[in-house]
């Protein structure tokens, strides 16, 4: 019988999972290994922690079996185990990070080599991103015509696979990595997410309990009542996305019955911007490192770092922003609407480069990804793909007062400004209990505008 190793990485769920799906069908004893990603942000750590608990519960409540965890160089934690097991096959869905693309497919080559079966496949996004081109056979630079292109195709999806009944598995010879703690992933700072499991449920029955939940009941309201932070009224169905708990495919499926209103269309374009992320993230590799438009490579970012810290802490005195960043640091997510404010007041009213933001996002945010983190953040600071034209600066109490009308965000985060009259609470005149405004926002537009104008 065949022996295969299925190595999991971002997909840790067993529905819509080809490669397990594909060991499954071909009747291989198989066992289950994951490798330490040391790429990791706190956050994402400690949903990952949660996501590869849940999931080794689930294997062996379905089929008593195990999930061998190891930490190391990956071809040698391969080779180890291929020579342990007999193993023939290694099967495993891709991950389309530049470097993890460039890891693979050395140790592909290896194993081929070696005269072992290895295949990949694609569980984590609806079309490769090689696959969408535009008609000069070109990748695509602006979102619109990208996911226009997508929709032509997006019928041809095929159904999502069920979880296997069964499984055969290779009988472990006394591994001894089998603990989940010895990857330290909730000691960075053991105070930080001690109460996020109030927040997050994190199991793949939760992420579709959660998507189930949001189409049958928020879905149709989507288009307009996402951009009211205090609504609750997005997904949270990112960091889920992210690690693979469940799959783009499944939502797409989940939402077709809906599709005849603008505001499901409007969430499946947003699974779109994801696709477009990656799709310029495969074409554009330097996307987290490199200004995809060159001519921001001169731009005079002031990269002040007590600016910078005042941002990171919720200390700026904008109570929008504040409020963002303290929801945060507080809970590992932040809402979509308020996430493009800070961006923008970072970027353009503080001139501190984008890179600094997005950094401090990959830590912080449990949904922290490569692609739509570097894609996001270049589109704010006006240096990416289909970007935000320069002249376009959010005005966060423009932007409170017409999307916190009422303060609720501001206060559930801000509670020293709870007793504030809706009025007030937006720009606060008395500061004894509260920060002072770090910028004057009226000349700092000014200045980078002119700034921006230069380049």
């Amino acid at each position: 019988m065949n022996k295969s190793i299925i190595w999991l990485r971002n997909d840790l769920r067993l529905s819509d999972n080809l490669a397990i799906d594909h060991v499954a069908k071909n009747n291989h004893q198989i066992l289950f290994l994951y490798i330490q990603d040391k790429s990791l942000g706190s956050a994402s750590k400690w949903f990952l922690h949660q996501s590869l608990d849940a999931f080794k519960k689930d294997i062996y409540q379905k089929y008593q079996a195990k999930l061998i965890i190891k930490s190391g160089n990956e071809q040698d934690i391969l080779e180890n185990l291929v020579k342990k097991y007999q193993i023939n096959s290694i099967f495993w869905n891709r991950i389309y990070e530049p470097k993890k693309i460039q890891r693979d497919i050395k140790i592909k080559k290896y194993f081929k080599n070696s005269g072992l079966e290895i295949e990949s496949f694609n569980s984590s996004l609806l079309f490769e991103p090689f696959e969408i081109k535009n008609l000069a056979g070109e990748f695509f630079k602006v979102f619109t015509p990208f996911w226009k292109k997508c929709l032509t195709k997006i019928g041809d999806l095929s159904f999502p696979t069920t979880i296997p009944k069964a499984l055969n598995l290779i009988k472990l010879e006394g591994e001894e990595d089998l603990s989940l703690e010895k990857l330290d992933l909730l000691t960075t700072n053991p105070n930080w997410a001690q109460d996020w499991h109030k927040i997050y449920k994190i199991s793949e029955e939760s992420a579709h309990d959660i998507a189930d939940n949001f189409v049958k009941n928020r879905v149709e309201i989507y288009k307009k009542s996402r951009d009211f932070p205090a609504q609750n009224n997005t997904s949270f169905l990112s960091p889920f996305l992210h690690f693979g708990l469940i799959s783009p495919k499944h939502l797409y499926y989940k939402i077709i019955p809906y599709l005849v209103s603008d505001d499901a269309r409007c969430f499946l374009s947003e699974i779109g911007w994801r696709e477009f992320s990656y799709h310029l993230l495969y074409h554009f590799p330097e996307l987290p490192e490199k200004n995809f438009k060159a001519k921001f490579n001169n731009f005079p970012w002031k990269n002040n770092q007590e600016d910078l810290k005042k941002w990171q802490k919720g200390e700026t005195g904008f109570p929008l922003i504040d409020a963002g960043m303290r929801e945060l640091y507080q809970t590992g997510r932040m809402h979509n609407r308020v996430r493009m404010i800070v961006a923008s007041f970072l970027t353009k009213n503080l001139l501190i480069d984008w890179r600094l933001g997005q950094e401090w996002f990959w830590d912080c945010l449990t949904d922290a990804d490569l692609a739509s983190n570097s894609a996001s953040w270049q589109w704010v600071a006006g240096s990416g793909a289909d970007a935000a034209p320069y002249f376009r600066i959010f005005n966060p109490i423009t932007q409170s007062k017409k999307f916190d009308p009422e303060g609720e965000y501001i206060k559930k985060w801000l509670p020293e400004l709870k007793n504030l009259s809706n009025k007030e609470i937006h720009q606060p005149q008395d500061r004894s209990n509260y920060y002072p405004e770090m910028i004057d926002l009226k000349s700092s537009r000014n200045m980078a505008l002119a700034t921006f104008k230069k380049i």
